[in-house]
Formats: structure tokens, sequence, C-alpha cells
């Protein structure tokens, strides 16, 4: 064989390699109605899901393939409800975009260019970012329209379920208490700690006649006093020797002073509770979101399963 002749039969091999690697680029995954899935896209949405989860790298075959078999599932999912958002005639302005985008940066306490630095550093570009919003209200109008409406829940649910689960809303005791620590300085003598005590049973008889702790703070601020609210603590949580101190008190009350090592402590008990059922008035809302929220997943389910009775799907890998 001649050099020219090596040379045009090398080319014609170089380029029936190319076809072939384009007809298994261009690979039909799933028909969805008039739309395509190529495997091409699967592949582009495989890689980008195994790079988000670097636990993805130790993923075997099998697992693998589950994982584009799920991909492809979404993927169907989105065209899907992206025809029915065309049939439905919804859009999203670029001004509902703006506030999304805003909303963001304030829940962050990020300005738009830290917004847009923070999306460099995931690999994102910040035009993507705003289309991938714009998709999410879309699908929050789609779901608005065909789902919201058709999941209603009424007192009659939301009590029979406060009935149901009662067990769930039942409070263990507690108790809700602030304090005001007087610190002892390392090797202080004993006329330092007398000095400090007598400050510290002060302030302890100013607490008890109603002086806020934080006034008191100010009081004593040469001692260096630290203090504030603690928290609510169950029975069993605190110290055997701060529990004495408080378990006897009310609503209001102040303990004696408490005398260890490093300081000199004083509580107030803000509240305290029996334990008990919490009352219906107080969880009913807590309980009717959470039933709208269980009707709209199964509402999404049904609506999603007959949307895909109705469209012609034939998946092909």
């Amino acid at each position: 064989m001649s050099k020219k002749s090596f040379a045009l039969f090398f080319a014609s091999l170089l380029l029936l390699l190319q076809a072939a690697n384009a007809e298994v680029v261009s690979k039909v995954a799933a028909v969805v109605n008039d739309a395509i899935i190529t495997t091409h896209q699967l592949e582009k949405a495989l890689q980008e899901s195994l790079a988000a989860n670097p636990a993805a790298a130790s993923l075997g075959a099998a697992e693998k393939d589950k994982l584009r078999r799920q991909l492809l599932d979404q993927m169907i999912e989105e065209l899907l409800v992206e025809e029915r958002v065309k049939q439905l005639r919804l859009k999203v302005g670029d001004e509902e975009v703006e506030a999304a985008v805003e909303d963001i940066q304030r829940q962050n306490s990020l300005t738009r260019e830290q917004l847009k630095s923070a999306l460099e550093q995931q690999g994102m570009d910040y035009e993507v970012y705003r289309e991938n919003l714009r998709k999410q209200i879309l699908r929050y109008k789609l779901i608005g329209v065909e789902i919201r409406s058709k999941a209603e829940v009424t007192s009659a649910e939301v009590r029979e379920y406060y009935r149901e689960h009662i067990d769930d809303y039942r409070e263990p005791p507690f108790m809700h208490l602030s304090r005001l620590t007087f610190p002892i300085p390392a090797r202080a003598d004993r006329g330092k700690i007398d000095e400090i005590r007598q400050k510290a049973v002060e302030a302890r008889d100013r607490l008890a006649k109603g002086e806020s702790i934080s006034t008191l703070m100010i009081a004593y601020a040469t001692a260096n006093v630290e203090g504030g609210d603690m928290g609510k603590f169950q029975v069993g949580e605190l110290s055997s020797l701060f529990d004495r101190a408080v378990r006897d008190l009310e609503t209001g009350q102040v303990s004696e002073v408490v005398e260890t090592p490093n300081a000199l402590f004083m509580f107030r008990m803000v509240e305290k509770s029996s334990g008990g059922e919490k009352p219906f008035e107080a969880v009913s809302t807590d309980i009717e979101q959470l039933l709208m929220q269980q009707k709209q997943e199964q509402a999404f389910k049904d609506w999603n399963r007959e949307l895909r009775k109705s469209a012609y799907i034939d998946i092909r890998i």
C-alpha cells in the first residue's frame, strides 16, 4: 500500500470512528411526547451528580446504573412539568426572579457580589442560577394551580390528628432559669472573698425584690459579674448543688447564694412547669401545616402519576 493510499485509508477510518462516536453520543435515552432525552444529556447529569457528591466516587457499576435510572426518571418528570407549564401558559417575570434573589441575599446576609462569588466557588454561573430559580418559581406556581386547591385540611382532621398523636404533644417538667454570677479571682484571700460574698448577698436581695439581672450587672460591673438567661432544664440536668438550690423555687422566686470555689451564684426561676399536654390551641397551626404538607406531597404524587399515564413515554436504555 502506497503512502498516499495508507493516508486515505487512515483518514477514512477516522471518519468512521467519529461517525460511530457521534451515533453513540446522540443515542436516544427516552422519548417523552414530542421531546427526547439523549444519552449525552443523561451522562452529563450523571457526572454532575457524582461531582456534587464526593462519596459517590466509590460507587460500583450497579449503583451508578441505579443512579442513572433515577436521574432519567427525574428528567422525564421535568419535561412533563415543563410541558404542563406551557399548556397552562404560566410565566415568571424577571421582577419575580429578582425578588427571589434579593430574598436569598437577605436570608443569608449577602451582597450581590458575595452571592456571585459564592456561586463561582461552587462552579455555578450566576445566570444559570437565576434560570434555576425561575424554574423553581414556575414549579411552585404549577403546584399552586394543580395541587394546592385539591389539598385542603379541615378542623376535624386537625383535632383528630391531635388526639391520635397526643404523646407527641406532651412536654416533660422543666425549669426556666436565669442567673447572676460573682466570679472569685484566683488566689483571692479571705478578706477579698468576704467582700465578694457581701456584694453577692446584697445583689440577691435586690434581685428578690424584683430588680432585673441586666440592671444588677451594671450596678456590680466592678465585680465583673456575669449573668443572663439560662434557658430551660429538665429534671436531672443540673448539678446536684444547683438542683438543691432551685428545685423548690416557684416562678419569680430567687435562690439563696450558692458558693463554689470559683464563683458565687444566684438563680431566678423565670418559669416552672410540671409538664403535661400542650393545649390544642397552642399546636393546632403546626398540625394544620403538617397535614397540609402531607396532603400536598400525596397530591403531587397522584398528579405526577396521572401526568405520566396520559403521556407517551418510551425509555430506550
